[in-house]
């Protein structure tokens, strides 16, 4: 049972993770950030133009890599390594939707069994939920906090086995997503996966403490 439930928290934290980070690959999400950082100033090419390009790219709505800096023009803005790495970026991310994807059928059909076969394993899977993440999420959020450069640099070198990464200070990607961009948003998925998870336990003290106590 330890292991089912040390199975759980992972592909619990796991949904939680994917879910606020499809969030903030979107559309809205780049337009409340657009203006936020330096290099935005800088931007001389259709800043909403290039950024849902991107998106959507992401999110599988086209495959075209190859625009330019306006909706008129023809030429290319990003470098071949940009373009590059976008397509691992999206390979990656299509990895971790599958995992998550994956998590959140174990997550749902786990809780479906206990609540009709054991309603106070699932009482006590919900309730120790927590010990996992929040682990995880004080460990990630002070490296954060403390070194975020490190543990950028350390979060590609895991993801991606090539160089592409590594770009220039003007190119597309870096002016329109520069560092501070990914800490705000790293910072933003780390808080709301806590706040879910601490929502799961409220609810399960909440409706399923009740029940337990009423049938004891």
């Amino acid at each position: 049972m330890v292991v089912l439930r040390v199975v759980f928290s992972a592909a619990f934290t796991m949904v939680a993770l994917m879910l606020f980070a499809s969030l903030l690959t979107s559309n809205p999400y780049m337009r409340m950030s657009k203006g936020l950082y330096a290099s935005h100033d800088l931007i001389e090419y259709d800043h909403d133009y290039v950024a849902r390009q991107l998106i959507d790219y992401l999110n599988y709505r086209h495959d075209d890599l190859e625009f330019g800096a306006n909706a008129e023009d023809d030429s290319v803005l990003m470098r071949d390594i940009e373009i590059r790495h976008m397509v691992d970026v999206r390979d990656v991310y299509t990895l971790l939707r599958g995992i998550a994807l994956v998590s959140l059928l174990f997550v749902v059909s786990v809780s479906i069994i206990l609540f009709k076969v054991n309603k106070r394993a699932f009482y006590d899977t919900y309730r120790n939920i927590f010990w996992l993440p929040l682990g995880f999420l004080v460990f990630v959020g002070t490296w954060f906090l403390i070194d975020f450069g490190r543990i950028f640099t350390w979060f590609h070198l895991l993801l991606f086995d090539n160089d592409d990464w590594i770009l220039r200070s003007d190119d597309v990607l870096i002016m329109l997503l520069p560092s501070n961009f990914w800490m705000v948003s790293g910072i933003i998925i780390l808080v709301g996966t806590a706040m879910m998870i601490g929502l799961a336990i409220v609810l399960n003290e909440k409706f399923m403490k009740p029940q337990i106590r009423k049938n004891t």
